[in-house]
């Protein structure tokens, strides 16, 4: 140790390593463009004050954020480099952004794992060119095309449901939910049903994969290493360090086989038109929308294809499954919305032609109490529960609002390049814009009488829930979750649908309230799941 102590390379280096931490800290305390904004001294000066709340208390820094907008006002300075604010009238202005660049932040955006597919690219020019090449296929009328598709994952799901709830067995929404929506994307964007319905349980191993994956979130924004080590590492070894690892490398690897199998089709077909010869086309997946876009030869290479379709299919399951559950949880616990529901779509179904008995997805949109039911469920499940850090790397934006907590006036003007957030999860359970926000109230969103104040309420509660987001980075697989929330919830609730047997089975609103952000919502780590019966009466 003496002669470590007495080497002057080693304390150089030392030496130079305290002046980095210092000059470092006075900067970021005193000259950080956002040196100004309030907030606790030690979030201003380190990443590990987040750090500590996401990672160790286990995705709790959005609650103390809220505790701190309490303390400080509307906008708070949340780390050494962001701004989160609390006021929905700014939403507009941080994520819609017309006429101007938005930008992710770096730090954020390599929390899942991937900087080139879509979700997690930083820059605006980049992130229109690879989101160009998924908005066609993800549209609301290219939905629209594959809803029989949906419906016959749908109807499969809840003939399983029935069949497998005999003799007072229990039945998990959350697995069901999650196998459900995987199914759905596999069949949907990559061409092949996952068939994970079918498996025991409805496979509750794979949510609790896509749970972990998200936990993993935090982490992989505070060392953002951890991820390109684990994918240089031998498949073999993660495995039996990490056993859950072998599911992952399955998944990909088997995405990896559909890209090249979609290249081949794509360019046999090439080949038989170019010699006359009818092609057999396959119908088309989000994998063929890819590889027939314009979008650069780089960006058609394998690896990023594959981050892109991962990325899909984890964003595909986990949010719209956590929607389902937590609107089926709020319906069951509730008897006159059940009621209303099932009422609603009694009226549906028997006003449907004889010659055309099966109801579209367009018919299911038009029903007024399930659209409101529907976007009560996308209210209090949130689409995800994290901030979500944007940047305007030309213009300055500019804030100006009342505190709600002490009535203060507050202005500021935000400099170009400086990261800003927002959680939707806490604009969603704002009392101020949605009265007793934690309620379950579908007729929050039917107009009562058409009064200007009436009128004015709705509006702003409809601007201000944003589960998929706004803007040019909204979520791409919006009109695809509705499908899968319309045709299932209206399949459940059909009159001869399995949902209205279903008895909820020592299940709380504690199994879907969300109390971790792990960038998706969580409930406490010991829940079961949401958990049903059949009543035995009703089941021939």
């Amino acid at each position: 140790m003496d002669s470590l102590l007495h080497s002057p390379s080693l304390l150089l280096a030392l030496l130079v390593a305290c002046l980095y931490i210092t000059i470092g800290g006075i900067y970021r305390l005193y000259y950080s463009p956002i040196a100004q904004y309030p907030g606790p001294w030690l979030a201003a000066l380190t990443f590990w004050y987040e750090f500590y709340y996401d990672v160790v208390c286990k995705g709790r820094y959005s609650w103390k954020i809220q505790e701190l907008h309490q303390k400080y006002g509307p906008v708070v300075r949340i780390n050494p480099k962001e701004l989160h604010v609390a006021d929905p009238a700014f939403y507009d202005s941080v994520y819609v952004g017309p006429g101007r660049r938005t930008e992710k932040w770096e730090y954020s955006a390599r929390m899942f794992g991937t900087t080139s597919a879509a979700v997690g690219t930083i820059g605006h020019e980049l992130h229109r060119v690879r989101r160009g090449a998924l908005n066609g296929f993800f549209s609301k009328r290219a939905v629209a095309n594959p809803a029989t598709s949906i419906q016959q994952v749908v109807d499969h799901g809840c003939k399983l449901l029935r069949s497998r709830g005999v003799d007072d067995r229990v039945l998990n929404l959350r697995s069901f939910f999650a196998a459900f929506s995987a199914d759905v994307i596999g069949l949907v964007a990559f061409g092949s049903n996952y068939k994970l319905l079918e498996r025991e349980d409805f496979e509750p191993g794979w949510q609790k994969l896509m749970m972990d994956l998200s936990r993993g979130t935090h982490l992989m924004k505070q060392l953002p290493w951890a991820y390109p080590l684990l994918k240089v590492i031998p498949q073999l070894v993660v495995s039996l360090l990490h056993p859950p690892g072998t599911r992952l490398f399955k998944i990909r690897n088997d995405i990896n086989l559909k890209i090249e199998q979609t290249r081949r089709s794509l360019s046999s077909n090439k080949a038989d038109e170019e010699h006359g010869i009818p092609s057999n086309n396959p119908k088309p997946t989000a994998l063929h929308a890819l590889l027939t876009s314009p979008l650069p030869a780089p960006e058609l290479q394998t690896p990023r294809l594959e981050d892109e379709a991962f990325t899909l299919l984890g964003a595909g399951t986990i949010t719209t499954a956590h929607t389902l559950t937590t609107t089926l949880y709020h319906v069951l616990a509730n008897p006159s919305i059940q009621s209303a529901l099932e009422k609603e779509l009694d009226d549906m179904y028997f006003s449907l032609p004889e010659e055309n008995p099966i109801p579209s997805l367009t018919d299911f949109e038009h029903l007024p109490y399930l659209q409101a039911t529907i976007a009560e469920g996308l209210r209090l499940s949130f689409g995800v529960s994290h901030r979500l850090p944007r940047i305007s790397p030309d213009t300055a934006l500019h804030y100006s609002g009342t505190s709600s907590h002490d009535g203060k006036k507050y202005v500021y003007t935000i400099p170009p390049g400086v990261p800003i957030s927002m959680t939707p999860m806490f604009m969603h359970l704002d009392p101020d814009v949605f009265p007793s926000p934690h309620t379950f109230e579908p007729r929050r969103w039917i107009p009562s009488n058409d009064t200007e104040d009436e009128t004015g309420a709705l509006k702003r509660r409809r601007a201000y829930l944003v589960p998929f987001s706004k803007g040019t980075r909204s979520c791409a697989g919006m009109w695809l979750a509705y499908a899968e929330l319309y045709l299932m919830i209206g399949a459940l609730f059909a009159p001869d649908g399995v949902g209205r047997r279903m008895e909820l089975f020592e299940t709380s609103v504690e199994d879907v309230e969300c109390v971790h952000d792990f960038f998706n919502p969580s409930p406490r780590l010991d829940s079961k799941g949401v958990r049903v019966v059949l009543k035995e009466a009703l089941l021939s």
